[in-house]
């Protein structure tokens, strides 16, 4: 599938330095927690290893490639090609309901026999996260815990190689949360990627293969 390789990655704005230093391996099948407060930099490592953010400094391989190094347009092909990322605040065109919002990524380049196909497995996925029946309301109708899913089955519905996902139980019940452990579990069991922030959800840390404190990084 992926290997993806971070040597001493550093990130800083002017003078504010948000972390130094950090350096991992990850390969098939491996789950990385990303443990810290608010405010620790976790989102911003984050967007890092999604390839929507830069390292002040350092190296980032993703495989053979050294992602730090190329240009964004090939970076863009990499996203789409490696990534799916799930948000901590999603973000939603309003006008579109739920499941026209899950097949944005495909809407440029696909078929109209191909987007029936995806449709039909966007519902599926929507199925499986327990969000069975509301793939025609608004993201605006929707509660904080149903617009997070909805933005993981977005990440989901690429069959990412490598799955990210920002603080992926917070403001969600019990029984949603487990939903979504469940389903992070199973990317694991397909020797996919998984790096996930969070500051508190101990069940959700004990998933994990690999743990980074964000806060030891500084």
């Amino acid at each position: 599938m992926v290997d993806i390789t971070g040597k001493d990655l550093c990130k800083s704005y002017d003078k504010y330095l948000v972390f130094k230093g950090v350096s991992i391996e990850l390969s098939d099948g491996d789950i990385l927690a990303v443990i810290g407060p608010s405010g620790s930099g976790k989102t911003t490592l984050l967007k890092i290893f999604g390839l929507i953010m830069k390292p002040t400094s350092g190296e980032l391989y993703f495989d053979d490639i050294e992602v730090t190094r190329i240009d964004e347009t090939r970076l863009s092909d990499l996203r789409r090609s490696y990534i799916g990322y799930s948000f901590q605040e999603p973000i939603f065109i309003p006008s579109l309901n739920v499941i026209e919002n899950i097949l944005i990524p495909y809407y440029p380049y696909a078929s109209r026999s191909e987007l029936s196909r995806v449709k039909e497995n966007a519902l599926k996925i929507l199925d499986r996260l327990g969000l069975s029946g509301l793939d025609r309301r608004r993201p605006s109708d929707l509660s904080t815990g149903q617009r997070k899913r909805v933005d993981l089955a977005r990440a989901l519905i690429k069959d990412p190689k490598v799955l990210i996902v920002d603080e992926p139980t917070a403001n969600l019940d019990e029984e949603s949360a487990d939903i979504i452990r469940d389903v992070i579990r199973e990317y694991r069991e397909m020797n996919r990627i998984v790096i996930f922030a969070a500051h508190r959800d101990e069940k959700l840390f004990k998933i994990a293969s690999k743990k980074l404190d964000i806060t030891k990084y500084k």
